[in-house]
């Protein structure tokens, strides 16, 4: 109650005050009469009274201490005053909140891309009892589907997420630790046609349980339920909230639609919830199928078809997670599963693990699989400590203009401090201004994150649709983002009101309003010199940084490809999803190809298995004569292909439309390294499997080319003809259109001969070939702009703060320079002096910060391609930039320093 009615009284403080003022004017009129009473006068009555009732003011803040929480009226207090002190100094405000809101809105963006990354749990109910199931191998073995993700180590092993079919009946056979065990993997893209118009999405198959156990309701319809996962059972799916609202007219209407998934019909079921995106936050499949939908789905693998993989306990595969009975815990799980699972893994897989089976492992599981983390943490974590920089920049800027600020109010504080206010109590205030300064900096800070977390995740999802890392800024971001600006306000204040209000009184109350106290010298005074060599330190760190990186996408983008990048389209079809028989999938590409040949300023059309900058495959080949074995990248192309990517033919001929036999071109590198100095056009070189077949003649030779990475060594290549599968029957085309101008202007001519020819054919995405080399380099291209645009902040914001600082001190020299010009000191030499002293400076933070730029530097080693962390041109270029800029901001104040009339300077003496 008492908390309450102070409360209460707070809102009610003027009328208190009244009521307490007429008390004090009663209480006195009755001493007066009193007094009067007793024979004195009127006047010295009513002085008898006010002496003895003492200081009114004394009395009024004793009885508001009574009834009020003083602190909180002195916050008021300071809270006005402050925001009266930034209204009267318009510009030092503007710049500090522009300074601040650029800090703070990029330290927020970051975040909440962290947030979304490393903290954020899955959007499922209960996710504290998930956990996922994991294999400690302890020797680096492999055998299934890619490694979905982990994390191998020399000393630790490889931790890995998948597991065989065998595997996951044992688990949800033992019922003793969970309720619910559940597994999936990916579908990858599929064709889907709805009401006839196909297009590609994304898919996952799951099991029976896996919507029950993540806890999941539908949002219309139902979802997957054990007898969906059977084989026989009817084609059912289950899709997305946003592929139903796209696609399907909504959420409401898609339960009992059918669609065709790869030419096959399938009963839309059910719509998974807005904003679920599976047990993996790297993923965001728009459609959910059950587990066994893959023996219709996946293309029949003569040597491993998906009906093998439920049998098989050495084909791992499947990704599992369990939901943990109520009162189990993870450690108590695994510590009973793991004999059973190490007894299985002997007596019933190969004896690849039978001497060093792997170990099992239960985890927490609330935030689903970390593939995500991996790919994209330490990307983050460095951006983190860039613009950590950049705000601890600004937080020197602002502290330095705050200390020349409080050098100005030297009077005012010397005032106060003389007529009893307590140091304690001046720095309280002081502190108050630079925290509502910092909050209010902050509140612009959210503006400049709201655009940040935009450009961030279109630089992240390099145009990808399907991106699934969506930062936004949720209450525990913006939570972050208020104790951020507090502590932002209370570092870059504390040590200026320190210093402002250690004065002293007699110096102090001399001093007039028009005349600042002489400085004997160009900051003289240590924390202003520390705070400039401060900001040029940390400068010169982000401008390395970004140097690094700048230079790194330099020579990335200088690599000789071997072929010309300009003016080519690349789009890629596959007509089997679309129930094309596979004995009629040549003939159709190469109709289309001859169609997309016609087109007006297309010079050359061409086809082959994938892009150049795609995911390369590679081969181990041999030659005749010859044991030795050549890792080697293979392309099939058609012809036209050369011309097309315009990659030189050097010796013999490229592929023809004529050729039926195996032929091969081959390139310079692969000449090279199989053949020596020979001349490999007539010989033959052979997969070394099958007893040396199959085999290829060489008929020519083409320029090396950069294939499947821009990074790394390149490997040879071997050319062998479309039309001639050796790896299984072609599927997928990919098509190379060399265009007389933008490609891109022929995008919806292509899709009409394609709609043409059918209209259920599906797209991969239309990209120019510069496009896609640029998506295998968008990691380097992101942060070389990023880093670039953090590099001119941080030299904007220091040119700024050594502006400002060298500007307020000439204004305190003023009559110092007036006497040395009225003495014959020439202009040049008074702007020489303030430069020099910049210099110095410069060259202080440039010692301090070198030393940690080069150690610092090890930890972008992984991001760079091409040059050395302690690169001298990075070095050396930075250094000159940031003196550049020292020179350039002080030159100004410097130049209106030469320009005082001595005259003036003299009469203020």
């Amino acid at each position: 109650m008492t908390v309450l009615r102070k409360l209460a009284w707070l809102f009610t403080r003027r009328r208190r005050e009244a009521e307490l003022d007429a008390e004090l004017r009663f209480h006195l009129e009755e001493e007066a009469a009193e007094r009067e009473a007793a024979g004195l006068a009127p006047d010295a009555a009513r002085f008898a009274a006010r002496r003895d009732l003492g200081s009114l003011a004394a009395v009024r803040e004793d009885t508001r201490a009574a009834w009020s929480w003083r602190l909180l009226e002195e916050l008021a207090q300071d809270l006005r005053y402050a925001a009266r002190a930034m209204a009267a100094n318009r510009a030092f405000t503007a710049l500090a909140l522009l300074s601040l809101a650029l800090g703070i809105g990029a330290n927020t963006a970051i975040f909440s891309f962290m947030d979304a990354i490393l903290l954020r749990s899955l959007p499922v109910a209960d996710q504290q009892s998930l956990v996922i199931l994991r294999s400690h191998m302890h020797q680096n073995e492999f055998h299934g589907v890619d490694r979905h993700d982990g994390d191998y180590s020399n000393s630790a092993g490889f931790i890995y997420s998948i597991f065989a079919y065998p595997a996951f009946e044992l688990f949800q056979l033992d019922g003793r630790f969970f309720s619910s065990v559940f597994a999936y993997q990916g579908a990858g893209t599929l064709d889907v046609a709805v009401r006839g118009h196909a297009e590609l999405a994304a898919g996952e198959f799951v099991t029976g349980d896996y919507f029950q156990g993540l806890g999941v309701p539908p949002a219309a319809g139902r979802l997957i339920a054990p007898d969906d996962d059977r084989a026989g059972s009817p084609p059912a799916v289950v899709v997305s909230h946003s592929f139903a609202e796209a696609r399907l007219g909504g959420a409401a209407a898609a339960p009992g639609q059918s669609i065709r998934v790869n030419a096959l019909p399938f009963t839309v079921v059910g719509v998974a919830p807005p904003g679920f995106f599976g047990a993996d936050p790297g993923a965001f499949p728009d459609l959910y199928f059950p587990l066994h939908a893959n023996l219709l789905l996946e293309n029949a693998n003569p040597a491993r078809p998906p009906s093998a993989r439920y049998a098989d306990p050495n084909f791992e595969w499947l990704n599992i997670m369990a939901r943990l009975r109520p009162g189990i815990t993870a450690a108590a799980a695994e510590a009973a599963l793991r004999p059973l699972y190490h007894n299985w893994m002997v007596t019933m897989n190969t004896k690849r693990h039978r001497n060093n089976p792997p170990t099992l492992l239960v985890q927490p599981g609330a935030r689903g699989l970390d593939s995500l983390r991996h790919r994209f943490s330490r990307p983050l974590y460095l951006l983190m400590t860039l613009v950590g920089l950049i705000l601890a920049l600004a937080c020197a800027n602002i502290a330095n203009l705050l200390l020349a600020r409080s050098a100005a109010r030297r009077r005012e504080i010397a005032v106060r401090l003389s007529i009893g206010a307590r140091r304690f109590r001046l720095v309280r205030q002081l502190l108050t201004e630079s925290v509502l300064l910092a909050l209010a900096g902050g509140a612009g800070g959210v503006a400049v994150a709201l655009w940040a977390v935009r450009f961030l995740t279109l630089l992240l999802s390099d145009g990808r649709d399907n991106f699934t890392l969506r930062a936004d800024l949720n209450w525990h971001v913006l939570a972050a983002a208020v104790t951020l600006s507090v502590l932002t306000g209370i570092v870059f204040g504390l040590a200026p009101a320190l210093q402002a209000t250690r004065v002293d009184l007699i110096a102090g109350l001399k001093q007039s309003r028009t005349r600042q106290p002489r400085s004997p010298g160009f900051f003289r005074v240590g924390l202003g010199r520390v705070l400039i060599v401060s900001q040029i330190a940390i400068a010169l760190l982000v401008v390395v940084a970004a140097g690094l990186f700048v230079r790194t996408l330099s020579n990335l983008e200088s690599i000789d490809l071997g072929f010309n990048r300009e003016n080519v389209l690349v789009f890629g079809l596959d007509a089997h999803r679309a129930g094309y028989p596979r004995s009629e999938l040549v003939p159709l590409y190469e109709r289309l190809r001859d169609r997309f040949a016609a087109l007006p300023g297309v010079r050359a059309a061409a086809l082959s298995d994938m892009s150049l900058m795609g995911m390369g495959s590679s081969f181990s080949m041999a030659s005749d004569g010859s044991r030795s074995l050549h890792s080697t990248g293979i392309v099939q192309a058609g012809p036209d292909f050369f011309a097309a990517m315009q990659i030189p033919i050097l010796l013999g001929r490229p592929f023809e439309a004529r050729d039926r036999s195996r032929v091969a071109v081959v390139d310079e590198r692969f000449a090279k390294a199989v053949f020596g100095g020979l001349n490999p056009v007539g010989r033959t070189v052979y997969l070394p499997y099958d007893d040396g077949k199959p085999s290829f003649e060489v008929i020519g030779v083409s320029a090396n080319i950069r294939y499947g990475r821009l990074q790394g060594d390149a490997m040879p290549v071997l050319y062998l003809p479309f039309t001639q599968p050796v790896f299984g029957p072609v599927t997928e085309a990919v098509f190379e259109l060399r265009t007389a101008g933008n490609p891109l202007t022929y995008v919806r001519a292509v899709r009409d001969i394609v709609r043409e020819a059918d209209p259920n054919l599906p797209f991969s995405e239309m990209k120019s070939q510069s496009a896609l080399i640029d998506d295998t380099i968008s990691q380097q291209i992101a942060f070389a702009r990023l880093s670039t645009a953090l590099a001119l902040l941080a030299l904007a914001i220091a040119a700024v703060g050594l502006y400002g600082a060298v500007s307020y001190d000439v204004a305190r020299r003023t009559s110092e320079i007036g006497i040395r010009m009225a003495l014959g000191a020439p202009r040049t030499r008074v702007v020489w002096n303030v430069l020099r002293e910049v210099l110095l400076l410069a060259g202080a933070g440039i010692a301090v910060s070198l030393p940690a730029a080069l150690a610092a530097s090890k930890l972008v080693d992984s991001f760079l391609f091409g040059l050395k962390r302690n690169d001298p041109a990075v070095l050396s270029l930075a250094v000159l930039l940031l003196v550049a800029t020292a020179l350039l901001a002080s030159f100004v104040p410097a130049r209106r320093a030469s320009r005082i009339d001595p005259v003036a300077a003299l009469r203020h003496e």
